[in-house]
């Protein structure tokens, strides 16, 4: 999978790592590989959430990917994070999971989400940093 992450707010720079680390860790679980993605580190001044994920359109052209799916966008704010004391490859996870469909908009969707969330967590937790 090819990921491009953009730091939005220099003083988070060094999750830069750990998110690629994350995301390509959880590509590799979900058995994505010709995909493109872009994630953008992020602080309050830009947004005040923790994720926001916008998958990419069905179908929309992007040439430049050479065939490869493009997933979307992913906007994650460590601060916000850090400061209501969530966890940041969770949130991580949660974020990459809504490109790739995952929703929870119904107790049945939530359900599936979490479950999902919860089995990449376990299986890619031995190769990243969990606060």
């Amino acid at each position: 999978m090819e990921l491009e992450i953009t730091v939005l707010d220099q003083r988070y720079a060094d999750y830069v790592s750990r998110l690629r680390t994350i995301l390509m860790a959880a590509a590799a679980h979900m058995g994505i590989t010709a995909a493109h993605a872009e994630a953008y580190v992020v602080g309050n001044a830009f947004m005040e959430k923790n994720v926001l994920a916008y998958p990419a359109p069905e179908g929309f052209p992007r040439p430049d990917l050479s065939g490869a799916r493009d997933l979307g966008e992913l906007y994650i704010n460590p601060e916000h994070i850090a400061t209501h004391g969530e966890d940041f490859s969770f949130m991580a996870v949660h974020a990459f999971l809504h490109l790739l469909g995952y929703d929870h908009h119904g107790k049945h969707d939530t359900v599936k989400m979490e479950a999902k969330e919860q089995e990449i967590l376990a299986a890619i937790l031995p190769k990243t940093t969990h606060e």
